[in-house]
């Protein structure tokens, strides 16, 4: 089970830290502490030193390893002693494994692994080899827990190859879980979804739906699709996990769920009911003693206090929890922490430029030793920013740039269409189990039925009874075939949006415009002009996050997409050395507030207009940008005066551009919803070149 903890007060870049899921289940508190009572009485009343005391001793050092793990460890030592005694290895190969747990809940990672290790000596050595792997995959807890997440797969991944040689899909999906988690920590979220949806198939095909492990792989595509920005489905998933955990009683995984719903809350802007969610997560860890629970808990609060700019009251939270993650060499949730200080000291009222800088780097360090390069790029940024601020650009310049690349190793357009495919892949093998299963089931009647009216009637009768039956089966699997059809043709139309909008996007983020675009602002520093350099970023910085905010939607107000627009192009003017200039005319009848288009839907041709029109012109260019209603239609035109589609040979080549190849599919995708015939048409003229692309009409009112 997953606790997460954002990091930083901007949301596309909040990560997530601290995970605590077991192999074995665990009951509440209130049944461990009666089960607790019942064997010290057994064992009061067990005198002998024989197979039955080791027995019931091992079962008490299980169950108090997640509620006393001190008392658990001198009750496994115990164990221990009378397995070596009575030469009982399987008993004294579990004595040390329970003491492996108790060690690991008590945050003493090195006896735990020396334990575990004892006890796959003893394994081994009986060819116990799902028993070998059981302990692997505890091992790999213990490296988890230090954020040597990498370590910790190697180790799930050995035990899910000898779970799937045994063929045990219970356990491989556990593995799976796990292999899942240690992705999402290393950033590698293809990965990550891909097992985490591997493991739920398995477990819906297995018909275990109510497993607390099937709501323990919910709530953790949940913390995938927080990190992914995509919050209503993680919010989703969360609330599915914890009305598990009620139902079932499950106190630790309400506890988890109501962590990662906060973080969902503090994420969206809703802080308050995030503190809420927090606050109860910690009263139920505290009382099961779960210190990483608990510290968990006080760091999102603390980063909660931060997004509503309260820093002053957050820097305990965090120094409280340093404490805990320094003795638990957690160096995953050290560098949230540090760099969670690192804001309260730069964006708080009482400055502390310095101190802010050393927590940035402290975070940075961390996060590399971790392997996370998302808490990479978010002490990076964020030092960027402060040396900004204090007029350090060059080092500002070269932190900001590792930022971009290191953004770009994990929240790429690519990843994002790949995540995309896996869940496309995954609802596809679904729907496919569910028709097999149903075609048999049917199948099966069929075939009894048959059977029956075999031994009630002879001759033309069953004969007859069977082609009537045949053509009811028949006409079942052609009206079957042809829903299938159909239902393929509804999930083609809905890849081709996918693919279109994630094409769209980018088009729109040009790794080219990108790289020119930092290569410009390098210029203007290289020559000494920090104004324009700094003007520069600005704007350019501003356009990226609003290309990454109205990436998700389908529509934005024509507003807004003429301010993007606006801002598009002065950096493209600053690019160009202002060598043309441009206008936008709004007709009268058009309501820019309330008038709906596909975002930036004409960047691609006024990006045509600025590299291939008035970039190959010696004078100074021009480009009008208008809109205005035709009936049902929004007719948008871009107009240059560049050197045209015969100069440029464009149009001799026959050569179209990838934007408007985008533009064309993004229109007939419009065309098809909205029933209508938008259209695309250019207009060479005497010296240069008119788009004008006709829009259904959408309104957002």
């Amino acid at each position: 089970m997953e606790n997460h903890i954002p990091t930083a007060p901007m949301h596309f870049f909040r990560i997530t830290s601290l995970v605590i899921f077991l192999l074995l289940s665990v009951y509440t508190v209130e049944a461990q502490r009666s089960k607790i009572d019942s064997l010290t009485l057994l064992l009061r009343k067990t005198k002998n030193q024989d197979s039955v005391r080791l027995k019931t001793l091992n079962e008490l050092a299980y169950t108090y390893y997640s509620v006393d793990p001190k008392s658990g460890v001198d009750t496994s030592q115990e164990a221990i002693d009378l397995g070596l005694q009575l030469q009982n290895y399987e008993g004294t190969a579990t004595a040390y494994a329970y003491r492996g747990h108790n060690y690991s809940a008590l945050g003493m990672d090195s006896l735990a692994l020396e334990s575990y290790d004892l006890a796959m000596k003893i394994r081994e050595e009986n060819n116990d080899l799902k028993g070998v792997a059981r302990l692997i995959y505890n091992k790999g807890l213990v490296y988890f827990n230090e954020s040597d997440y990498a370590r910790a797969n190697d180790n799930n991944r050995k035990a899910y190859e000898v779970f799937e040689q045994a063929k045990d899909s219970f356990l491989m999906a556990k593995m799976l879980n796990s292999i899942g988690i240690n992705y999402m920590y290393l950033s590698k979220y293809p990965e990550a979804i891909k097992s985490y949806l591997d493991a739920k198939r398995i477990y819906e095909d297995l018909g275990l739906t109510e497993n607390r492990q099937y709501a323990s792989i919910l709530s953790n595509i949940g913390l995938l699709y927080a990190r992914l920005e995509k919050f209503k489905e993680s919010e989703k998933y969360q609330k599915q996990a914890l009305l598990f955990f009620e139902k079932s009683d499950f106190q630790e995984g309400v506890a988890n769920a109501l962590t990662n719903l906060g973080r969902v809350y503090n994420d969206t802007g809703n802080s308050e009911k995030a503190i809420e969610s927090y606050r109860k997560a910690y009263d139920i860890m505290e009382s099961n003693t779960n210190e990483r629970g608990m510290a968990s808990a006080l760091t999102n609060m603390g980063i909660a206090y931060t997004e509503m700019g309260k820093y002053a009251k957050a820097v305990p939270y965090f120094k409280q929890t340093q404490k805990i993650y320094e003795k638990l060499k957690n160096t995953n949730n050290l560098a949230i922490v540090h760099r969670s200080l690192g804001d309260c000291y730069f964006l708080g009222t009482d400055k502390k430029m310095a101190l802010a800088e050393e927590n940035y780097k402290t975070s940075y360090r961390y996060a590399k030793e971790a392997g996370s390069i998302n808490l990479q790029f978010n002490a990076l940024e964020q030092l960027a920013s402060l040396q900004s601020a204090t007029g350090n650009y060059k080092q500002a310049f070269k932190n900001k740039t590792d930022a971009v690349v290191l953004r770009d190793s994990f929240a790429s357009v690519e990843k994002k269409e790949e995540i995309a495919l896996l869940e496309a892949d995954y609802e596809y093998e679904k729907e496919k189990s569910a028709l097999l299963a149903t075609h048999e089931k049917e199948q099966a009647v069929s075939n009894a039925e048959m059977e029956r009216q075999k031994l009630m009637i002879t001759g033309l009768s069953l004969g007859a009874l069977l082609i009537v039956i045949f053509s009811v089966i028949a006409f079942q699997l052609y009206k079957k075939r042809e829903r299938v059809l159909s239902e393929k043709k509804i999930s083609e139309f809905k890849t081709k949006v996918a693919e279109t909008e994630l094409k769209a996007l980018r088009s729109q983020m040009n790794p080219h415009f990108i790289f020119n675009a930092m290569n410009s602002i390098s210029d203007y520093m290289a020559k000494n002009d920090l104004q324009t350099a700094n003007i520069f970023l600005v704007k350019f910085s501003k356009l990226i996050r609003a290309i990454l905010e109205s990436s998700e939607k389908k529509w934005i107000p024509l507003e807004e997409d003429l301010e993007l627009t606006e801002l598009y192009m002065q950096i493209e003017g600053l690019r160009l050395k202002d060598k043309f200039v441009h206008s936008f005319t709004v007709g009268e009848d058009v309501d820019v507030e309330n008038t709906m288009v596909p975002p930036l839907i004409l960047q691609p041709f006024i990006e045509n207009s600025i590299w291939h029109g008035i970039s190959k012109k010696e004078a100074m260019g021009h480009i009008d940008i208008s809109v205005k209603t035709e009936g049902q239609f929004l007719v948008c035109m871009v107009d240059d005066d560049g050197v045209g589609r015969k100069m440029n040979g464009a149009a001799k080549k026959g050569k179209t551009s990838m934007g408007l190849k985008i533009t064309k599919n993004r229109l007939d995708i419009i065309n098809q919803l909205k029933k209508e015939k938008g259209s695309i048409q250019m207009f060479d003229k005497e010296e240069g070149l008119r788009v004008e692309l006709k829009l259904p009409m959408e309104l957002q009112f």
